[in-house]
C-alpha cells in the first residue's frame, strides 16, 4: 500500500466541499454517510464499515487518533494478536527504538536502531532466551516477557506503541475509548496522476457523527 503525506486544512462548515478544482477538496459529512460508512454507527459497526471499505479501496488499517504510549506492559489490556507490531521507545535523549512484528500468532521480525533499523535474532540481546523476546516465540508469551523485561531498569522507561489497528483481524474493544480514528488510501487516476484520500472520522455519545474527507491529487513523477 502506498505510503501517503496529506496536507491538513481546517473548514468551518458543517457540510462542504470546494466549488472549484483547486485542491485540496475537503467535505466535512454529518449525516446521511459516504462509502461505506453511515453516520450514527457505532464503533463497533463503523469497524465493520471499514473492514469492507478496507477491499474496495486497498487499505487495511486505522489509526486511533491521539491513543498514548504505554509506559509499561500491565497497562495494555488490547489482545495484541489483534495488531501487527508494537514499537518500544527509549526515554528522551536516546535515539534507540525496537520493532516488534506479528502474524499468524508469533513474533516474525524484531529490528532495532534509530532512524534505521537492524534485524535482530531476540530482543534485549543481552537477555537469556528464556526471558528474552525472540523469533517465532508465540504471541502469547509476549506480554510476559514484557513484563519481566521491564523489572529491569535499563528498560523500565520504556515507551510502547500499538500499531494501527489491523482490519484483517477483529474489533478491539478498547476503541470504544477513542473519539476520533484515521486512515488515508490512494486511488489511480492515470498513469501519471494519483489521487490521495484522508479520512478522520469522529464519534459523539458513542456514535459517528462527522466523516471528513480531505482529497488531494498529484502528478506522479518517475
Amino acid at each position: 500500500m502506498k505510503k501517503l503525506i496529506i496536507i491538513t486544512v481546517s473548514i468551518l462548515s458543517a457540510i462542504s466541499c470546494e466549488t472549484d478544482d483547486a485542491f485540496p477538496q475537503i467535505e466535512n459529512i454529518t449525516s446521511g454517510g459516504k462509502w461505506t460508512l453511515q453516520i450514527g454507527s457505532s464503533h463497533l459497526e463503523v469497524y465493520s464499515q471499514l473492514q469492507e471499505l478496507g477491499l474496495e479501496k486497498n487499505f487495511d488499517d486505522v489509526a486511533i487518533v491521539y491513543r498514548q504510549p504505554y509506559s509499561n506492559p500491565a497497562e495494555i489490556e488490547s489482545d495484541l494478536s489483534l495488531y501487527r507490531s508494537i514499537t518500544l521507545e527509549a526515554p528522551s535523549g536516546r535515539v534507540e527504538r525496537v520493532l516488534i512484528q506479528f502474524d499468524q500468532e508469533k513474533v516474525t521480525s524484531i529490528e532495532k536502531g534509530g532512524a534505521l533499523l537492524d534485524v535482530i535474532p531476540k530482543w534485549p540481546e543481552s537477555e537469556p532466551d528464556e526471558t528474552a523476546i525472540q523469533l517465532n516465540d508465540p504471541l502469547a508469551d509476549i506480554p510476559a516477557k514484557l513484563i519481566t523485561i521491564y523489572q529491569n531498569p535499563i528498560y523500565e522507561n520504556y515507551k510502547i506503541i500499538l500499531s494501527n489497528k489491523w482490519l484483517e483481524k477483529s474489533y478491539d474493544q478498547d476503541m470504544d475509548n477513542y473519539d476520533e480514528w484515521a486512515f488515508t488510501f490512494s486511488e489511480d487516476i492515470s498513469s501519471q496522476r494519483v489521487g490521495l484520500s484522508s479520512v478522520h472520522l469522529f464519534f459523539k455519545s458513542e456514535k459517528l457523527s462527522k466523516i471528513r474527507h480531505e482529497y488531494n491529487e498529484v502528478d506522479i513523477v518517475n
